[in-house]
């Protein structure tokens, strides 16, 4: 089949990093915030019982794709399978999707800015900027953002760390009992309801064609899932440490409002402006995995030559979408509902419905062809 446009080879060490950095961003969004009302003071366990699910299933798609689909992303195999129609719809709602989680992302990072460090500066100003940034990093392609990632992921790890560990002396053990928190059952309930963070399922069907070495993807997968999952719940499990059950579903910026608690003396305080670095940073990391991801499929869903094109105009449409929420209350509730609540549809549902059921439909196909 001929290719839309040409692919990009990219190492391990670098997908490692791009996995990593886009699931342990939530640790600076509202998912702690999201958990610690599902769990209490079992929330630290919920990223891990969620990543032990996607590692399952990122495990099941890999070995269908590279034994039936090898080199070939999702939107390829649903246009080998089921035909160019059907994989055009496949790109539009994954495209959709990927733009849903940069205008959510950049609206809760544009009211962190502004809240905490530029109050007097307008809103639109922020967005501005950080879909600037975004679009220039998503137009280098998927390596520019892999290179950048492998880069960033060291710095992004020792600032959560750091966070953590300064605020050793505001840990109370005792804020972690009972051990189950809510209970068993709403733990675990919580975490498959949850669970669509880790989208290493879906990115995998995704960037599989740009791996360097195709059979390194597995490595990749198990480690990234691994390493972003305990940066989640280290995070969480001191956050649920330094504030009371009571008080940790309600913070609207958990990693800065445990900034702003550091205090190792008098010369060792409110350090928070330091991390606004790691913030940005972070958020358009992110975002620029999604929008790449966003103008990738379109691309390759409508047979385009090349996604540079569409960078701008998704760019716009994604900062006009993060300006609907009025406020960042109803961008969190947006962002529970529709994304941690739902997402899990386009996350695992749909690359496995497409992966799975193309393999079956190839193995059938053989099958007669063999009898015949």
């Amino acid at each position: 089949m001929p290719q839309v446009q040409s692919k990009a080879s990219i190492g391990a060490k670098e997908l490692v990093s791009l996995l990593t950095v886009f699931v342990g961003v939530n640790v600076f969004l509202s998912y702690p915030q999201t958990i610690s009302k599902a769990g209490m003071e079992a929330s630290w366990m919920l990223p891990l019982i969620s990543g032990a699910i996607t590692l399952i299933l990122f495990l099941i798609v890999e070995r269908v794709l590279f034994r039936y689909f090898p080199g070939l992303d999702i939107v390829e195999v649903a246009k080998e399978v089921l035909g160019s129609y059907f994989a055009t719809m496949v790109s539009v709602v994954l495209g959709i999707y990927f733009i849903a989680i940069t205008a959510l992302t950049m609206r809760q990072f544009m009211e962190n800015v502004t809240s905490t460090v530029l109050p007097t500066t307008p809103i639109t100003v922020v967005g501005v900027l950080f879909i600037l940034s975004t679009g220039y990093v998503a137009y280098q392609g998927l390596e520019g953002i892999a290179r950048v990632s492998y880069f960033a992921l060291p710095v992004l790890i020792a600032g959560v760390l750091a966070v953590c560990l300064l605020n050793w002396n505001w840990l109370i053990a005792s804020r972690v009992f009972p051990f189950w928190g809510t209970g068993i059952e709403q733990v675990v309930w919580g975490a498959l309801r949850y669970s669509s963070i880790f989208a290493n399922v879906l990115l995998l069907c995704v960037i599989y064609p740009h791996a360097h070495d195709p059979k390194s993807l597995r490595k990749v997968g198990i480690q990234s899932i691994v390493l972003s999952a305990l940066i989640i719940a280290g995070f969480t499990f001191v956050y649920n440490l330094v504030f009371p059950p009571s008080v940790t579903g309600k913070i609207a910026f958990p990693l800065y409002q445990l900034a702003r608690m550091i205090y190792m003396g008098r010369f060792i305080q409110n350090l928070e402006s330091g991390f606004v670095f790691l913030w940005v940073t972070a958020a358009v990391i992110k975002m620029a995995i999604t929008l790449w991801s966003a103008a990738y499929l379109f691309s390759s869903g409508f047979g385009w030559p090349t996604f540079r094109p569409a960078i701008p105009a998704l760019g716009l449409l994604a900062f006009a979408l993060s300006m609907l929420p009025s406020n960042i209350v109803q961008a969190h509730q947006w962002d529970e509902l529709y994304v941690l609540t739902w997402g899990w549809i386009v996350v695992f549902g749909l690359p496995l419905l497409i992966v799975l059921g193309g393999a079956l439909i190839r193995s059938v196909k053989r099958g007669r062809a063999q009898h015949v």
